[in-house]
């Protein structure tokens, strides 16, 4: 405990003496800032920006954009050569003139693609589809053609170091504790359980940002580390937008629109979709019981159709105001309404193979749910996105309303046809506020402070019947009224600067949370109250303006979400059962990673180290009760020690073809005890991806997309490998306003997800389907993209390709 509190004063002693540096900026120098966009109005997140002596032979200083587009680099005063430069773009220069104290902005710095010309064929640069810092690494979506006609869960499953098992979990670097935002924040669609993600488009997806080692700034959640989904939005003058139609096979239709209206400072903006989706899902599994006092074998197969129909719409307003000021409101509506029709045969045999009898169990689930969000934000950039004020509020509702009518019937044996209902009513309640202040400081620094307040609430009603002798009657074991509230507020600071070559940056973060869950019908009342400091550190070295290395620390937490603390069960299988657990309390991690980034002319790569200690890890575990039921449910089971290596690099095989890879292999150790028996897990996984993208000519692109993932030791058993192949080809219509899209996701047919579990006295074997090999015609239409932009794209006549707006 007394080297825990030494070292929590020395790092709040660092911070403040940080702090305190902030406070005042080297009056001797001088600021360029900018934004750099590409031809589409896209930022162009990583651009490299140098400043040469007038002579262009000699690099002054330099830095590279942010996710954003915008760069901030302090010079002495002077007369500079700006260089401007990304890769696959063609490079921009201009001349200024700096004077003492001076803050010059360049506005937008726009870059067109490089372009050659090869006998009557024209091919463009593309812009990587996966861009790198140590910050974060940007998984671009709107070009991807593998991702039209999917959803969420279909773009994040392509994602590098992320991977999606059975039931939609999310997991980085092999670790489920996975925080996921939508627009840098919280939402009702990733609140705990990501099974909404389906419900949102990959049409109304932009970018992906994988942040692995989070600063102080972003809240705390999320062991493994943050995935924030950035949805399309265009504030063009006048009338722009997109509307898309897209049909698959298995049954999938779409149709989908993203629209914007500017004038006279007021942007509207509308986006809103209809989607009809039947997908297919089967699985098999084999259990085998030898206790002392049950021993027998059965055999599950499934079949399983899920029929899927949405609609949603989000809509709203950015005003523009004096000074450099935003105030954005938006409204969205999602309505799903969704069911599950599952047919399973149990086979139940003997020990020896002889077969005692055959049941057939048909369950036909039915899903309405709604969701209401309105948020407000806004946005003072007092001098442009190095200084500013931004403050936002978010109110969310959720009404969901399942029902299922389950049969049992015997096909051999003597057993009575059992019948069973169940109805389950959950309404939830988010509120949440958040404000943050950034503004330079010192050389090329920046200091950072903010506050943050979420409020939720959670009433679910279970009621699950069994019908005897014709009347239903209840079953008093599963029922109850689940009530849950928390509460989690927030403050940061975070400090960084640059001296020389090399550049550091410290943060803390305080978060108070307050859980209370209640269970009506027996009583029992549970309280979480705790206050934890959140430290973060990063360290950055830069050779040249090509490699640079970091080492980074940040202390992180993962709360179980409320409906992991359900103490319900799920009733769909009357031989496996889930139940939550409202015992659990938040794992926390200490991670530290060290990488190298090195930037070339045609590509880059990115090698990370990393190195991650949890205490508390949630994991699942399974039993079997003495009914013979297998039962499954989460428990803080272990401790753990997990490292590995990553590498992450593209590469520009010649002009209009990019290869992207991806690998992670990771070592992880796990050691815990349940009921007085030690479980114990050493496992090693590699995973690995690798893209191509190539523009065949003007019109035609290809893409294909691979993805291993190896198999893993768990607590209780094994997890199988997995690989996938995903290909599609597009053709742009009408001088590029329209795009004609054709993917197979699955080519081989091979997403089953495989899983053993093997203890003394029983045995899983468990196999599942997710979908099947899928086939999908996409069509996109762009309104009001003009004829010039259009030739801009092609490498057609000479247009100016830096101009600053």
């Amino acid at each position: 405990m007394q080297k825990m509190i030494k070292r929590l004063l020395l790092t709040i002693t660092i911070l403040f003496l940080g702090f305190g540096l902030a406070l005042s900026q080297n009056p001797e120098k001088a600021t360029l800032t900018g934004v750099i966009h590409d031809q589409d109005d896209e930022p162009l997140a990583y651009a490299s920006v140098a400043a040469f002596e007038p002579s262009g032979s000699e690099v002054i200083d330099g830095t590279t954009a942010d996710s954003t587009g915008r760069f901030a680099l302090n010079l002495d005063p002077g007369s500079y050569i700006v260089e401007i430069s990304f890769l696959s773009y063609q490079t921009h220069e201009k001349e200024i003139d700096l004077e003492t104290g001076e803050i010059l902005e360049l506005g937008v710095i726009v870059l067109n693609p490089r372009s050659e010309q090869l006998g009557e064929v024209v091919v463009e640069g593309e812009k990587s589809r996966m861009q790198m810092s140590f910050d974060r690494r940007v998984f671009q979506v709107g070009e991807d053609i593998t991702s039209l006609g999917g959803t969420a869960l279909d773009v994040l499953d392509k994602v590098p170091s992320l991977s999606i098992d059975i039931e939609g979990n999310i997991s980085l670097r092999g670790n489920e504790s996975v925080r996921v935002l939508i627009n840098g924040k919280p939402s009702n669609l990733v609140r705990g359980d990501v099974e909404s993600l389906q419900s949102l488009p990959s049409s109304r997806i932009k970018e992906v940002e994988i942040i692995t080692n989070p600063s102080a700034k972003y809240s705390a959640e999320g062991t493994a580390g943050i995935i924030n989904i950035i949805l399309k939005k265009k504030r063009d003058p006048g009338f722009n937008g997109t509307v898309g139609a897209g049909a698959g096979i298995p049954q999938d239709y779409e149709l989908s629109t993203d629209l914007n209206y500017r004038f006279d400072g007021v942007n509207l903006f509308f986006g809103g979709g209809f989607e009809f989706g039947s997908r297919p899902e089967s699985g098999r599994s084999f259990q085998r019981f030898s206790s002392p006092d049950t021993s027998y074998m059965y055999r599950e197969v499934t079949d399983a159709t899920e029929n899927e129909l949405e609609g949603n719409m989000r809509f709203g307003a950015d005003f523009f105001m004096p000074s450099n000021q935003t105030l954005t409101a938006t409204a969205s509506i999602d309505l799903e309404q969704e069911e599950n029709l599952e047919d399973v045969t149990y086979t139940d045999m003997q020990l020896s193979g002889d077969i005692i009898q055959r049941v057939a169990r048909d369950a036909d689930e039915t899903q309405d749910e709604k969701d209401f969000e309105f948020q407000l934000e806004y946005v003072n950039r007092i001098q442009g996105d190095d200084h500013k004020l931004t403050a936002d509020a978010d109110i969310d509702l959720r009404i969901e309303e399942e029902n299922s009518d389950l049969r049992e019937q015997i096909v051999e044996g003597a057993t009575d046809p059992l019948f069973q209902r169940t109805r389950n009513d959950d309404e939830s309640f988010d509120m949440r506020f958040n404000a943050e202040y950034v503004r330079p400081i010192l050389n090329n620094g920046e200091f950072e402070a903010g506050v943050r307040s979420n409020f939720e609430w959670m009433d679910n009603t279970q009621l699950v019947e069994e019908r005897q002798n014709g009347i239903w009657q209840p079953l008093n074991a599963f029922n109850d009224n689940f009530l849950y509230y928390e509460n989690v507020n927030a403050a940061f600071a975070t400090a960084g600067s640059e001296f020389g070559s090399f550049s550091a940056e410290i943060g803390l973060r305080l978060e108070h949370t307050r859980i209370r869950t209640e269970l009506k019908r027996t009583g029992d009342v549970g309280r979480q109250n705790y206050v934890d400091l959140f430290p973060s550190v990063f360290l950055n070295y830069k050779f040249n303006e090509q490699q640079s290395v970091q080492i980074s620390y940040s202390r992180r937490l993962d709360r179980p979400w409320s409906r992991m603390l359900l103490p319900f069960s799920d009733f769909s299988d009357s031989r496996s059962r889930f139940t939550g657990n409202p015992d659990l309390e938040p794992e926390f991690a200490n991670s530290y990673e060290a990488g190298y980034l090195h930037y070339w002319g045609s590509g880059s790569l990115l090698t990370s180290f990393y190195y991650r200690h949890r205490e508390g890890v949630i994991e699942r575990i399974t039993t079997l009760d003495n009914q013979g039921i297998t039962r499954i449910f989460p428990i803080n089971l272990a401790t753990e020690n997990a490292w590995g290596v990553e590498l992450s690099a593209d590469q520009e095989i010649f002009s209009g073809m990019t290869l992207t890879a991806n690998a992670n292999l990771f070592h992880s150790e796990s050691e815990g005890s349940y009921q007085g028996q030690l479980l114990t897990s050493k496992s090693e996984m590699l995973q690995g991806r690798l893209g191509l993208r190539w523009r065949v000519t003007d019109v035609w692109r290809f893409e294909a997309d691979m993805r291993y993932r190896g198999p893993r030791e768990t607590t209780q058993g094994r997890r199988e490998a997995m690989t996938m192949l995903d290909t599609g080809i597009s053709r742009e219509l009408f001088d590029g306003k329209a795009t004609l899209a054709f993917n197979v996701n699955d080519v081989l047919d091979s997403r089953n997800f495989q899983s053993t579990v093997n203890n003394p006295n029983f045995f899983s074997e468990r196999e599942f389907s997710w979908s099947t090999r899928s086939f999908s015609l996409n069509f996109t239409y762009h309104l009001n993209r003009q004829d010039d932009d259009r030739r801009d794209r092609r490498g057609g006549p000479p247009q100016d390709s830096g101009d600053f707006e």
